[in-house]
């Protein structure tokens, strides 16, 4: 006797039931703050991304490791970290801009 199974695949969703993950973008901080490396005084005005403060500090050590990674001690004085606010008011543009 020969048995035969039966497959049947059926779709366990449709396409309205799939629920898509979109990954929210990070948020750009404005970081300034001067580093002391050498008793030189080094002024910057950086872009970092992060949710919240201690993703940007921990940002802000990356870029300070790169950039001075001979260096043995850096001293850094924050003078402002604050979230970007995108204002996309069409008005401060009128007349200003000719394509």
């Amino acid at each position: 006797m020969i048995s035969v199974g039966v497959d049947y695949n059926t779709m366990a969703e449709t396409w309205e039931d799939i629920t898509w993950e979109e990954e929210t973008p990070l948020k750009e901080w404005v970081v300034e703050y001067i580093a002391l490396v050498s008793g030189e005084k080094i002024h910057h005005l950086s872009i970092l991304y992060g949710e919240n403060h201690q993703d940007v500090q921990r940002s802000l050590l990356h870029e300070l490791r790169q950039a001075y990674h001979d260096s043995e001690r850096i001293d850094v004085t924050v003078l402002r970290m604050e979230e970007t606010v995108m204002e996309a008011d069409a008005l401060h543009f009128e007349g200003d801009y000719i394509p």
